[in-house]
């Protein structure tokens, strides 16, 4: 089977033109849509999703100028390069068409030749536009990411809990955050190796990820140390996830140098509204207050900032 070359949105209000485009650039091996003008052609966009679009000037309802206008006001739309096609060699439209941000101009009755030309340009300039694009947002997410667990970093959970305190208290919501510390973690290193420590840390990431919602956030804190942020979640709620949480990293076993071993983890939570919290950094040490109270008294447990002398 040929592979299609792109998908082509054909709008004009002449059904002759709309058939010789289809047949030219389907023989082309372009997959191609046609609408009979601006207002039909905003809603076939949608559906279609189309590399480029053949806009005549001159339509009823809505003419090629302003359906040109809508499409680059629309986030969804406006990176979809339009080539403007019109019956009119006069200047004055060719620059119309351009500053309403049209990315080319043919006239009618176009040359064949010239009209394929102007397409594949185009269409090879959307897919290289799309393909940066998804290299831009693969690099942003990588540099969101911690390397070795894949969760998100500590700068990232700053970022996010900094956005989602300023959401919750604006909407007057609740927020929870969780910080967890694996329990002897040197012990570990020196005893099996850093290797079998970075094992234990992927697999308690993929843990944790088994057990949050798509909402929240989990993120490596730092070393051996891990932090949630759930949004719209009591304490009571974050109390009982984090149990859960705890109770699973008891019960499983972890194979390091083929020896199953079994760890334990820490974890303090706190959440607002609380006392006179005001900032995301004011919940993070609560949190991480609660921690620390869970480690001086035996570990292995959960503790809430409430429990720790926290408001």
């Amino acid at each position: 089977m040929t592979e299609r070359r792109g998908r082509v949105l054909v709008v004009d209000d002449n059904e002759l033109i709309r058939r010789l485009a289809t047949t030219l650039l389907s023989k082309k091996h372009y997959t191609v849509t046609t609408a009979r003008n601006g207002t039909h052609a905003l809603l076939a966009v949608d559906a279609f999703k189309p590399d480029v679009i053949l806009l005549d000037v001159m339509m009823p309802e809505m003419d090629g100028f302003e359906c040109c206008r809508r499409l680059k006001q629309d986030e969804a739309t406006r990176d979809i390069p339009v080539v403007m096609v019109s019956s009119n060699t006069d200047s004055f439209d060719k620059i119309k068409g351009l500053e309403t941000g049209a990315a080319d101009y043919v006239t009618k009755p176009f040359d064949y030749g010239e009209l394929l030309a102007r397409v594949a340009t185009q269409v090879k300039m959307k897919h290289l536009l799309d393909e940066l694009e998804n290299k831009n947002t693969r690099l942003e997410e990588m540099v969101k990411k911690d390397s070795l667990t894949n969760l998100y970093n500590h700068r990232h959970f700053h970022e996010s809990m900094n956005i989602a305190f300023d959401e919750c208290m604006q909407r007057s919501a609740p927020l929870s955050c969780i910080v967890c510390d694996i329990d002897h973690f040197k012990k570990i290193n020196d005893t099996y190796g850093h290797q079998a420590g970075d094992s234990i840390l992927q697999s308690l990431a993929l843990l944790f990820l088994s057990r949050i919602r798509t909402g929240d956030v989990a993120s490596r804190y730092g070393g051996e140390e891990f932090a949630f942020i759930l949004p719209d979640t009591g304490i009571s709620e974050a109390a009982v996830l984090a149990e859960k949480i705890r109770h699973d990293v008891a019960c499983a076993s972890f194979d390091v140098a083929d020896t199953d071993i079994s760890i334990t983890i820490s974890m303090g939570v706190a959440a607002v509204p609380a006392g006179p919290v005001t900032t995301h950094t004011e919940l993070i040490r609560l949190a991480d207050d609660a921690l620390y109270t869970a480690k001086q008294t035996g570990r292995n447990k959960v503790v809430l900032s409430t429990d720790a002398g926290g408001p």
